[in-house]
């Protein structure tokens, strides 16, 4: 079975590869939690391996999206294999382009770019803005088509999620969906900031017994590896 590696070494490790071909995975995190730098860092472990990658931003533009990115990883520089779009318009042509491409309806143009074109890799940051500002139904019916999608190319999608932000009847509605969960929890404990990850399920693949420690470094997560048995 293929698998997709997140260029996280401790967690690909004890996933024996990396996150399975076909699956739709949900990164639920904590406000700073660093759920987007754990998506940085999937993206561009992608590009390194020459897969296309489609980035999709929901509450940002392109351009704060790549500088918020290039603080952790200076060195990446945009080519052909990735692709990014965001839904929130600004005065560049790029923007003009994407408004004229979708009609003013950003969910319809991103199910048309899923019907006719193939990404290894599918990131949607966030869900937690699509809630907000479109129906709830449609958003759920877009994750829907987009876990068929993985599914049917043999690709993999993360989605970001911040945890109590939305009503949680759709937050576990986008829960059943997933094929699989990692939370991404920060608390402050001795006078010092603690992140942790725990992968809470995960369909063809081992689910880890371990909580994962971690920091947010100028070179994106970095994972202990040592690590604490639940």
């Amino acid at each position: 079975m293929k698998k997709f590696t997140t260029g996280i070494t401790v967690l690909d490790s004890s996933l024996s590869g990396g996150i399975p071909a076909g699956s739709l995975v949900l990164l639920i995190e904590k406000p700073g939690a660093g759920a987007e730098i754990v998506s940085f860092q999937f993206a561009i472990e992608g590009v390194k391996r020459g897969e296309s990658v489609l980035y999709i931003v929901t509450d940002e533009t392109s351009e704060n999206l790549l500088d918020h990115m290039k603080v952790y990883f200076p060195e990446f520089s945009t080519n052909e294999k990735f692709k990014l779009i965001s839904f929130i318009s600004n005065i560049t042509n790029d923007a003009r382009a994407f408004l004229r491409a979708s009609m003013h309806d950003p969910l319809g143009y991103i199910r048309k770019i899923l019907a006719t074109s193939k990404y290894d890799r599918i990131i949607i940051n966030n869900l937690n803005s699509l809630t907000r500002n479109y129906d709830e139904r449609e958003v759920i019916s877009l994750i829907e088509e987009l876990s068929r999608k993985v599914k049917n190319d043999g690709s993999v999608a993360l989605a970001i999620l911040v945890e109590g932000a939305i009503e949680s009847k759709i937050e576990n509605t986008l829960k059943a969906i997933a094929d699989g969960i990692f939370e991404l929890d920060v608390q402050e404990r001795e006078n010092e900031i603690q992140r942790r990850l725990k992968v809470i399920k995960l369909r063809r693949c081992m689910v880890p017994k371990n909580v994962f420690r971690y920091d947010i470094t100028e070179k994106g997560i970095r994972m202990e590896s040592l690590m604490r048995v639940i």
